[in-house]
């Protein structure tokens, strides 16, 4: 019996020598917690970013790019504002120009003029993708004066100038009115369809455009960047 306890004291204390010698093994190899690795199918690369493992699908800019013109058909990229008058004469008798026998009255147009780059007729020639430069290319045309926008609310009418024998209103027909329109809308074209607005137009379309489509990109793959050139 003495034999049998000092046998299982022997053994425990082995066993107690075996854990402490396990213990001051890992302290001085520094082990650190358990580790279970799981595969999940993404990469984690930063904060910002993961990568899903390559699949074979490869994604194609130009078709990504062009399946937004259903929403960016004619990007405004400049407005400009300007105001034309003209002088309406009525005279007494046509063909004498005396002031005492004609009055006059102002009206004067406010309009706005839109410069606009049309994106619907991008196609995937105009869309180029640079692997190496990590770039896509996007060529536009320049910009073009579109329209322009006449607020009815801003034409302004003067009184009429009274000469010494010529008084009252100065009578106006419809088509006279259409007359005026015609010659104050294209005296407005003129203003705005200049060299130096069409530069600044083309040069606000190059960001303009790029804002609209980076984001469309990065998405993709932020590793790139868009430029925007001329055709």
């Amino acid at each position: 019996m003495k034999n049998t306890q000092l046998y299982w004291n022997a053994a425990a204390g082995t066993l107690a020598a075996l854990v402490l010698a396990v213990i001051i093994w890992g302290c001085a190899h520094g082990a650190g917690p358990l580790r279970v690795e799981v595969s999940d199918g993404i990469e984690p690369v930063d904060l910002d970013t993961v990568y899903l493992s390559p699949s074979g699908v490869e994604v194609n800019f130009s078709d990504v790019i062009l399946s937004r013109q259903n929403e960016t058909r004619k990007l405004i990229v400049r407005t400009q504002n300007g105001t034309v008058s003209t002088k309406l004469t009525d005279r007494l008798i046509n063909q004498l120009d005396f002031d005492f026998m004609k009055k006059t009255q102002n009206v004067s147009y406010t309009g706005t003029g839109c410069f606009v780059v049309d994106l619907d007729r991008l196609t995937a020639a105009n869309v180029v993708e640079d692997k190496e430069k990590k770039t896509v290319t996007i060529r536009i045309g320049h910009a073009y004066l579109e329209s322009i926008d006449i607020n009815p609310n801003n034409i302004i009418i003067d009184d009429v100038k009274e000469g010494l024998l010529a008084w009252g209103d100065i009578k106006l027909t419809v088509a006279d009115y259409n007359t005026i329109e015609r010659e104050l809308r294209a005296r407005l074209e003129e203003e705005f369809d200049t060299a130096a607005n069409g530069q600044a137009a083309d040069e606000a379309a190059l960001r303009m455009v790029k804002e609209v489509y980076e984001p469309v990109v990065k998405a993709i793959d932020r590793r790139y960047s868009v430029v925007v050139q001329f055709q």
